[in-house]
């Protein structure tokens, strides 16, 4: 019984000092209505830290006046940039690597879909059903290759897959790119990684898997009539390059 006698009265003794707040703070707010400007509006009492610090607030008029109003300083958010090349029938399987790519990353994405021409329109409505993410952008491409042997270079390998050599020529403004081919899942954020751009030393321009681990199995140290780096090649279906590098010593940007 004295249990939840002592429970009444602390109850009560909360609400007669939550009585005595409310009418504290309102005779402070009609002290302060009163010492006002002869009938002119109240100025604001208190102004948010935060005003002026984005983008999509209020305008200038709404921001207070006074010299001692915080600012928050924020660094432009770095956009990561996404490249892939998709012929023939690789719609469905990249719209599945898009999807995962988003799912995971916490930076902004910038696609870049290099595509047939018949595969526009559906590139295009699907991205833009995706609108309501607000966290990438896309650009669709047509197929180009070098006028000299452009039929050769489309057939070379799998279709298009020799578009990707071209990419540091054709995005110039583009500073770095991860290239991942159609059938690639993401199961980690894309900032895993393209946080591996800033391990490159100063003579590094690009990073890639090794084709295989085991030289029994290799394909090309067993099949390719080509030349290839190391004992069993390296996997050009995910790469992360340093594009400006690759323009500046390696590749000859056309005017």
């Amino acid at each position: 019984m004295r249990r939840y006698l002592r429970v009444v009265v602390l109850c009560l003794a909360c609400g007669f000092c939550s009585l005595l707040y409310a009418f504290s703070q309102l005779a402070v707010s009609v002290e302060e209505g009163a010492g006002g400007d002869g009938g002119g509006k109240p100025q604001a009492a208190v102004a948010s830290w935060l005003a002026g610090g984005g983008t999509g607030g209020a305008g200038p008029a709404a921001r207070p006046s006074r010299s001692d109003r915080y600012s928050l300083k924020t660094q432009p958010i770095e956009k990561m940039h996404l490249a892939v090349v998709a012929c023939g029938e690789r719609l469905e399987e990249t719209m599945i690597m898009l999807k995962s790519a988003l799912i995971f990353s916490v930076k902004p994405l910038q696609f870049h879909i290099f595509a047939e021409d018949q595969l526009h329109d559906s590139f295009k409505d699907r991205l833009d059903s995706w609108s309501f993410l607000q966290k990438f952008n896309y650009t669709l491409y047509p197929i180009t290759f070098p006028k000299e042997n452009a039929v050769e270079w489309k057939k070379l390998f799998k279709p298009c897959a020799s578009q990707r050599l071209f990419l540091p020529l054709i995005l110039k403004e583009v500073d770095s790119l991860l290239y991942v081919d159609t059938d690639i899942l993401f199961l980690r954020p894309v900032d895993d990684i393209w946080s591996l751009l800033k391990k490159f030393n100063s003579t590094q321009i690009a990073a890639m898997a090794l084709e295989h681990e085991e030289p029994r199995i290799g394909w090309y140290n067993r099949f390719a009539r080509h030349p290839y780096y190391g004992k069993t090649g390296v996997n050009s279906g995910v790469m992360l390059m340093n594009m400006t590098r690759m323009r500046r010593k390696y590749f000859k940007v056309s005017s």
